[in-house]
């Protein structure tokens, strides 16, 4: 059994009322936006006769003109009566995110077999499809890297769609020229061949729509205005499934931040601009928000990535930002305003004026030599003043999502694929 604590986070008004009560005395159709080629697939007198004659006329007036409103506001027995029909049910599904699995190529477990309970697990939650958020592989630029991938996840792949993003595993200039045609082959051909006849009616995915060229040589980058890193291999993608919008970056480290931003704000605005879209979600492999990296340095660290797109996120109010890179769990809640959220209380407002960052790196790296509480190299700036939770342990993201309402479940798995255990770690609700 590996360890898996959940670290709720207190707020301070909350924390003083515990501690008051703690003394003595205390008791449609949709068309994705192209641009440049890209695949695609709601009274009485004396002897009281006088007037009595005049009340019985009046009476019999009154009487005579209420049937008349009455017979013209009411149908004939038998006339057809048209009633308001029903508001139709909100829409209901759901779908797991995860990251950093790390499968190596010559293994699927290499020792931890949480990483093959996991896609079991998934399947298990009756998910319609499962996001990662990279690190799909510990060494994706090895020869067969990704043919292993398919082989390890081979019941998950073949039952449900499979979106993937890169991390940073995934990347180096030979990884990424493998990931590329991995993720062309899943978003073309095997993610149609799990889902069936309605996949192209169901899904509406965006790839290769940027007409721009970018380097693809790190050590040789482009212009940094648009992509922050000068170098693009154009493995980003954008795809729509029934009321929700999802954006996958490339994305590794802070050096790597290779999505264009123009790109991006192309499809939030798209998203945005369409009624029937009720959330927004992004997966990306580094996080912007982390209690355990640093918020600056010449190492890695947290801001230089979060600079390039949290005014996006926060302009086309993205409801949920995924990451990886940090194998563990962790909810943060930032407001548009800037306010502090430590420790807020579910439901969170789904009021478009704040993004919920989660990292959910609990898919089969290794884990922390640590309990979490506290986790060791804990950061006390920014991302703390906006932390909900934290928990260590092989995880995955649930979202069930209920029309404009959703249900997120940080489910713990423990075991192998034959033999496996889940519980709830986290639950929280944005409505």
């Amino acid at each position: 059994m590996h360890p898996r604590k959940l670290t709720p986070f207190l707020a301070p008004a909350v924390l003083a009322g515990l501690l008051a009560g703690c003394g003595d005395d205390a008791s449609s159709d949709w068309t994705p936006p192209v641009d440049g080629g890209g695949w695609q697939d709601g009274t009485s007198g004396a002897d009281g006769s006088a007037d009595a004659g005049h009340d019985g006329a009046m009476e019999a007036a009154i009487d005579a003109k209420s049937d008349a409103a009455q017979d013209a506001s009411e149908p004939p027995a038998d006339a057809a009566v048209d009633v308001a029909p029903d508001a139709p049910p909100p829409v209901e599904y759901s779908f797991v995110a995860f990251a950093d699995n790390q499968f190596a190529t010559a293994s699927c477990t290499s020792g931890v077999p949480e990483r093959l309970a996991i896609p079991k697990a998934i399947l298990q939650l009756g998910a319609k499809f499962a996001i990662e958020a990279g690190d799909l592989m510990d060494h994706g630029y090895e020869d067969g890297s990704y043919e292993k991938l398919v082989s390890c996840y081979q019941d998950m792949i073949a039952s449900i769609p499979f979106f993937p993003a890169p991390g940073n595993h995934d990347m180096s200039s030979s990884g990424l020229n493998k990931f590329k045609p991995f993720l062309e082959a899943q978003l073309q051909t095997r993610n149609p061949a799990a889902y069936g006849a309605d996949y192209a009616k169901d899904f509406s995915v965006v790839y290769g729509d940027d007409p721009n060229t970018y380097s693809k040589n790190p050590s040789d980058p482009g212009p940094t205005t648009d992509v922050p890193s000068g170098f693009s291999w154009e493995t980003f993608y954008a795809f729509r499934y029934a009321n929700a919008y999802f954006l996958s970056f490339e994305q590794g480290t802070r050096w790597w931040t290779n999505t264009p931003k123009s790109w991006v704000e192309k499809h939030l605005k798209a998203a945005r601009a369409d009624s029937t879209i009720d959330h927004v979600f992004v997966y990306m492999h580094h996080p912007m928000y982390s209690s355990t990296m640093a918020e600056t340095g010449d190492s890695e660290c947290i801001a230089p990535v979060r600079k390039h797109y949290e005014a996006l996120f926060r302009q086309y109010d993205v409801t949920v930002v995924f990451s990886g890179h940090a194998h563990f769990y962790d909810h943060f809640y930032v407001p548009d305003d800037g306010h502090a959220t430590r420790g807020m209380a579910s439901p969170y407002p789904h009021d478009g004026a704040g993004v919920h960052y989660m990292v959910t790196g609990g898919g089969g790296g290794p884990l922390p030599n640590s309990d979490c509480d506290p986790m060791p190299g804990e950061q006390q700036d920014v991302s703390h003043a906006f932390g909900q939770a934290r928990g260590c342990g092989y995880h995955v993201t649930h979202v069930k999502v209920s029309g404009k309402k959703l249900a997120i479940d940080v489910v713990g798995v423990d075991g192998s694929e034959s033999s496996f255990t889940t519980s709830t770690m986290d639950s929280f609700r944005i409505e």
